[in-house]
């Protein structure tokens, strides 16, 4: 194995693992043997656990924005994300980490990609108003595969009546895309 696959394999690993529990809930340990290697090969490439789910997610937002927005060019849609829940569980369990050392200013490629998008197609607009979007299209995109089918089986609705849950969803994305003038590409 070699030093590059063995630093992707962890970072895969721990792919995984966040797809189904926040990075705390995970031991160093469990993450080298879900890699495939050592132990001591999380702290030789990453200093620790810590740092290693901090460069998954890096890794996974700039997939995002590389493959899912085209490098930038467009938004991500309802569709990308309902076919994805693996790629917004993963950043919903990144999210839930409370403590400061797990959500500390760091680089997020995706909310700068959309910054820069919205730059282009509002050029006039407020960058307040930009990131006021970009929070709520997170809200949107990220809670609909984690919570959609759960939140609607709570107020009485069935399967049969998602389709109109992820249309008022679309309604509302493109409300929002639309105010900074981006065209909806769902």
């Amino acid at each position: 194995m070699s030093e590059t696959s063995a630093r992707q394999d962890i970072i895969e690993a721990a792919l995984r693992l966040l797809e189904d529990r926040p990075p705390s809930a995970i031991s160093g340990r469990e993450l080298a043997e879900e890699a495939g290697v050592s132990y001591g090969l999380i702290h030789y490439y990453f200093n620790g656990k810590q740092n290693a789910f901090l460069a998954a997610r890096d890794f996974l937002n700039q997939w995002v924005v590389d493959s899912v927005m085209q490098g930038g060019s467009q938004s991500v849609s309802l569709s990308d994300t309902s076919d994805r829940r693996s790629l917004w569980a993963v950043a919903g369990h990144m999210a839930l980490e409370t403590s400061k050392e797990w959500n500390e200013e760091r680089d997020l490629p995706v909310v700068e990609a959309y910054l820069n998008l919205f730059a282009q197609t509002d050029p006039s607009g407020d960058r307040v108003q930009h990131a006021v979007v970009v929070a709520s299209l997170y809200a949107l995109l990220l809670g609909r595969p984690i919570f959609g089918s759960h939140n609607a089986h709570s107020v009485g609705l069935t399967d049969e009546d998602l389709p109109k849950v992820d249309q008022r969803i679309r309604s509302l994305v493109s409300a929002l895309e639309g105010s900074v003038g981006l065209e909806q590409q769902t």
